[in-house]
C-alpha cells in the first residue's frame, strides 16, 4: 500500500491577485510586446523540459508541458496547456528564469498558487528559522510531489527592478520613543543574554525601564552596513521584495543579445545564521559598467525565484 504524504497548506487565489509577468518582461526589454514573442521562438530552439522532483518523464503530470530554454544561465520557462492525445492546446504562461547556484535548505510552509495559469509563490522556512516568499520556477511539474515536513535545498534567485549603492556613513535617526525604548531594551536585554534572545523576549521588553536619561535619549543606526529584506505584502504577490545587502560576487552573461549582470548578494545575515545569498540579474540601463563592486551594499526591488530539483534532494 502506497503511503501518502502531508501536502502542504495550499491557499488557491485568482489570476488578479498573482498578477503578470508584464513587469517582470519589462526588466529585460524596452519594447516586450515586440521582443518577447521572437524570444518565445528562439527559446525553442535548444530547449528541455526539467523533470523538477519526478524522476523521469513518466511521472510529470499529464495537463501540461513546462519547457525551459535556450540552456544558459538566464532561461525562458513557457507553460503549455495539453489536451487527452497530449498535443499543446494553448500557451498558459511564459516568463523569464535565472539559474542560481545558491541555496537553502527549508521546508515549505504554505502554497500561493493560481490553478489558471499553473503557478505559485512559495513560503519557505529555512532550517535557520527565516521566512522567504519566492515564485516557484517549477510548480506545474513540482505540484503533486511537495511535502509539509521535508527539508529541501532550494535554489534562489531573481531579477532587479532597480539597485542603488548605498552611501558610505549613511545614518538614520529614530527619535520616536517607543521605537528608542524598544531598540535600547532589545540591545539591553540581549547583553544580558550573551547574544541569545530569551524565549519571553517580548515580554521582557514590555516591561523594561530605562535606567538613566541616556537610554531615552535618540537612536543614531549606522544603515551603510545593514542587510535587510522585506517580502510584499500582497498575498499572491510576496515574492515582489525589497532588500538591502552587501555584493559577494560580480559576473555577466549574455540573454538575446543583451549583456545583463549577474550580481550575487547576502539578502539575510543573522548571528549564528548561514546568510542566505541570491543571484541577481540586472539588466543596467543607467549606471556605468562597474559602478558595482564586491563588498559594496546596495538596496532596490527585486523578484525572487525558487527551483527545487530531485537532484539536489538525494539523501
Amino acid at each position: 500500500m502506497t503511503q501518502q504524504h502531508q501536502a502542504p497548506e495550499l491557499i488557491n487565489i485568482e489570476q488578479d491577485c498573482m498578477g503578470g509577468h508584464a513587469a517582470h518582461w519589462q526588466l529585460l526589454s524596452e519594447q516586450p510586446d515586440h521582443e518577447v514573442p521572437k524570444w518565445l521562438q528562439q527559446a525553442l530552439n535548444n530547449a528541455h523540459m526539467p523533470y523538477g522532483l519526478n524522476r523521469d518523464s513518466q511521472t510529470l503530470p499529464a495537463e501540461t508541458w513546462l519547457i525551459n530554454g535556450p540552456e544558459q544561465p538566464l532561461q525562458i520557462t513557457q507553460i503549455i496547456e495539453i489536451d487527452a492525445a497530449q498535443q499543446p492546446v494553448r500557451l498558459m504562461s511564459a516568463f523569464p528564469i535565472i539559474n542560481s547556484p545558491y541555496s537553502v535548505q527549508g521546508k515549505i510552509s504554505r502554497i500561493m498558487c493560481c490553478r489558471n495559469i499553473m503557478q505559485a509563490v512559495l513560503n519557505i522556512t529555512t532550517t535557520d528559522g527565516a521566512t522567504i516568499y519566492a515564485f516557484d520556477n517549477l510548480f506545474s511539474v513540482n505540484q503533486h510531489q511537495y511535502k509539509q515536513d521535508q527539508v529541501y535545498q532550494i535554489n534562489l534567485g531573481g531579477f532587479a527592478y532597480n539597485l542603488e549603492k548605498v552611501n558610505a556613513g549613511e545614518t538614520l535617526v529614530v527619535d520616536d520613543p517607543a521605537a528608542i525604548k524598544h531598540h535600547r531594551a532589545l540591545n539591553d536585554i540581549l547583553a544580558k543574554n550573551n547574544g541569545v534572545a530569551p524565549e519571553d523576549l517580548q515580554a521582557q521588553i514590555a516591561a523594561w525601564q530605562p535606567a538613566s536619561s541616556d537610554d531615552e535619549a535618540p537612536v543614531t543606526l549606522d544603515l551603510s552596513k545593514m542587510v535587510a529584506y522585506l517580502y510584499g505584502d500582497h498575498l499572491g504577490q510576496e515574492d515582489e521584495a525589497w532588500f538591502q545587502g552587501e555584493i559577494i560576487g560580480l559576473s555577466q552573461t549574455v540573454f538575446m543579445d543583451k549583456t545583463v549582470d549577474l550580481i550575487d548578494v547576502a539578502i539575510i545575515r543573522e548571528q549564528d545564521s548561514k546568510p542566505v545569498i541570491i543571484r541577481l540579474a540586472y539588466l543596467n540601463r543607467d549606471k556605468m559598467p562597474n559602478s558595482f563592486q564586491v563588498g559594496n551594499y546596495i538596496r532596490g526591488n527585486i523578484w525572487i525565484q525558487a527551483t527545487i530539483y530531485a537532484t539536489n534532494n538525494d539523501g
